[in-house]
C-alpha cells in the first residue's frame, strides 16, 4: 500500500471488495459532499481541474459517492415524513423489503438502534398517512410503528459533511 492511502471498506452489503483511496482522494470526497463542483475543488485544494476530473470520474464510477436527484415535494403540494419500524421475532431484511413495495415509501433502510427500519414516505394528506401505516402493520413481524412529518430542512454547515472524513 502507498504511503498516505486510507483503506476504505466498500458499504454495499453484498459485495466484501475493498476501496483504496488516497488523501487527495479523501479531500476530494469531503468537498463533492459539500456541494463544491470541481473548478472549486481546484482551486481549493491549488491541483490542476485536469486531476480533480479524473479523480471524481474514479471516485463516482467506484460507487464512493451517491448522487441523489430529489423532486420538491412541497412545491409539488406533497409532504414528506419517516416512518420508524420495530420488527419483532421476524426477519428484518424481509421486512424492508416488503416495504420498500409499499406506494409513496420513497426509500427504506435497515439501522441499528431504537428502530430496525426507518423509511421516508411522501403523501398528500392524513388519509394517505393512515392507509400507508395499515399496509404496513400488515407486514409480518410489525411490532411498533411510529412516524413523523418534515416541516422543513435545516441547512448544515459544510464541516459537519468533511469532519467525518478527516
Amino acid at each position: 500500500m502507498r504511503k498516505n492511502t486510507k483503506t476504505i471498506l466498500a458499504r454495499d452489503l453484498n459485495s466484501k471488495s475493498v476501496v483504496r483511496i488516497d488523501e487527495l482522494d479523501l479531500k476530494i470526497v469531503s468537498l463533492l459532499v459539500a456541494g463544491r463542483d470541481n473548478k472549486q475543488i481546484s482551486k481549493d485544494l491549488k491541483v490542476p481541474l485536469s486531476t480533480v476530473q479524473r479523480r471524481t470520474r474514479m471516485i463516482l464510477a467506484k460507487d464512493i459517492v451517491k448522487s441523489k436527484m430529489e423532486p420538491n415535494y412541497k412545491k409539488l403540494g406533497y409532504n414528506k415524513g419517516m416512518i420508524h419500524v420495530t420488527v419483532k421475532g421476524s426477519d428484518v431484511s424481509m421486512a424492508a423489503q416488503k416495504l420498500a413495495e409499499i406506494d409513496g415509501i420513497v426509500s427504506v433502510a435497515v439501522h441499528l438502534g431504537t428502530s430496525d427500519i426507518v423509511a421516508e414516505f411522501v403523501y398528500g394528506n392524513s388519509t394517505d398517512v393512515l392507509e400507508t401505516i395499515s399496509k404496513i402493520w400488515n407486514v409480518p413481524g410489525t411490532d411498533r410503528v411510529t412516524w413523523s412529518q418534515e416541516v422543513y430542512a435545516v441547512p448544515i454547515r459544510n464541516k459537519n459533511v468533511i469532519s467525518p472524513l478527516s
